[in-house]
């Protein structure tokens, strides 16, 4: 199978597996908010009942005040208007905690411990509101209002509302032991999704990422590979015979830029694949990390410290993907990628003072030159920090419609620098950089200049006529 198509079918595979974990997920997060939700709803009910079960043992103690001081004679009409009124709210209370009622916002009572609560109550409520009716009826009847004709009705009401009183505690009681078990469920569920969630994360990471971290790895070996390969190669066409080193020349020439062309494309597909699939991957996996975490009822340390690990992958992946195709240099040109690269020059090295002098004409450039270019600047910003120990890099870029100059310079500790050394066997390995930049600059059919001297910093001059 080809290299491309297997990498295309890896990834997809990883995308569907990705994408069951992430289903998972937002179903145990649906489902949790349901039932905070229906948690919440009884929660409210169960205040507004336990409020009215309350009210109903104030409306009984009321009641008994009320038919004391009818029965001492005081006040008669306001007290029995009273009277009356704290009857009728009672009465709707005490059927409306049974029954429900849309107009005192109750629901109806399912729960058969508290049916046989009420049943135990049932005859005191019923014998104080049959006494409450029979004072109404004496307190309007026609005939002179005498303490003594209420006073039996009044004895009834006060020798049942002990009773009355002692059953409607109970009710509180158990309305409050029915709300706190229903959070106590609550918390369990919340706890076993929590721990699916948790899973399903780990799940996630060990069947998806960290095989895909592997996939990577070996991808960015096969890069390291190819450019080791394509370096050996050119020591080989370097040590030809003087009597064919023009036409070695020209054959190196074309298979540099064969070779340059194949790994700006090859670093083009891999930026692309590493972006488009890992890179959405793990951002959305962060941004999941980050709800669960708020949706905690209290702090998790392994949350927080996955969610660190993935803030650091996330990181490294962008600095992966920035380092093999510069997306800003497609999409915006030169100038933008040199601005966005010396802004990544100064995170890397803070202590360094890097200073940008940009005369670039407007019109748009080659796309070879365009990409020629950057590569160059690359490599002599990263020679620099590395190397140079410099407090100061100064770029300077000048062009116009045909012609393009770049200069780099440094104040570090500079180094003996000789032409002939980055054709030599033994300065391969380190000069491998300098004779890239230089090739590259060839193959735009430009020239490219170092000047230094140990103490006395570093200048790269690249000049291209295009």
């Amino acid at each position: 199978m080809h290299p491309v198509s297997e990498d295309r079918s890896i990834f997809k595979i990883f995308t569907i597996l990705y994408a069951v974990a992430l289903t998972t997920i937002a179903l145990l997060s649906i489902f949790s908010q349901i039932k905070i939700q229906q948690a919440l709803n009884h929660q409210m009910n169960d205040s507004h009942v336990i409020n009215f079960a309350g009210k109903l043992r104030t409306y009984s103690q009321t009641l008994s005040k009320l038919a004391l001081l009818l029965e001492s004679g005081r006040d008669i009409d306001d007290n029995r208007k009273e009277f009356i009124n704290t009857l009728k709210q009672w009465q709707k209370s005490h059927e409306g905690l049974q029954a429900g009622s849309n107009f005192l916002n109750l629901p109806a009572n399912d729960q058969d411990e508290l049916k046989q609560m009420f049943e135990i109550i049932r005859n005191p409520h019923q014998e104080i509101w049959d006494a409450a009716s029979k004072m109404i009826t004496v307190l309007y009847s026609d005939s002179a209002f005498k303490p003594a004709h209420i006073r039996p009705y009044v004895q009834t009401i006060l020798a049942y509302e002990k009773s009355y009183l002692l059953g409607m505690e109970l009710i509180v009681f158990d309305y409050d032991r029915f709300s706190k078990e229903r959070i106590r469920n609550l918390k369990e569920i919340e706890y076993i999704v929590l721990g699916l969630v948790l899973f399903t994360l780990m799940l996630e990471a060990g069947v998806i990422f960290y095989p895909l971290s592997t996939r990577i790895r070996k991808i960015i070996r096969g890069l390291v590979d190819a450019e080791e390969r394509a370096r050996k190669l050119t020591e080989q066409v370097q040590l030809a015979n003087q009597e064919k080193l023009l036409r070695q020349e020209t054959e190196q020439r074309i298979r540099s830029y064969s070779i340059i062309n194949g790994q700006e494309k090859e670093r083009k597909r891999i930026a692309a694949e590493i972006h488009d699939g890992i890179g959405q991957m793990l951002t959305s996996l962060r941004m999941k990390l980050e709800q669960i975490e708020d949706r905690s009822m209290r702090p998790d340390p392994e949350i927080a410290m996955v969610n660190t690990m993935m803030y650091s992958i996330i990181n490294e992946t962008k600095r992966i993907c920035a380092d093999l195709l510069p997306s800003v240099l497609e999409d915006f040109g030169l100038r933008a990628a040199i601005d966005e690269l010396i802004k990544l020059c100064r995170q890397t090295a803070p202590g360094i003072d890097f200073q940008l002098e940009d005369t670039l004409a407007a019109a748009p450039l080659p796309k070879e030159v365009k990409t020629g270019v950057y590569r160059i600047l690359q490599e002599a910003l990263n020679n620099a920090i590395k190397h140079a120990d410099a407090d100061t890099i100064e770029i300077d870029i000048d062009g116009t419609a045909n012609f393009l100059q770049l200069t780099i310079r440094d104040n570090g500790k500079g180094f003996h620098f000789d032409s002939q050394q980055l054709y030599s066997s033994e300065q391969a390995k380190k000069v491998n950089g300098i004779r890239n930049m230089k090739e590259r600059a060839e193959l735009l059919g430009g020239t490219l200049q170092i000047n230094s001297q140990p103490g006395t910093g570093t200048i790269v001059q690249l000049a291209i006529t295009f």
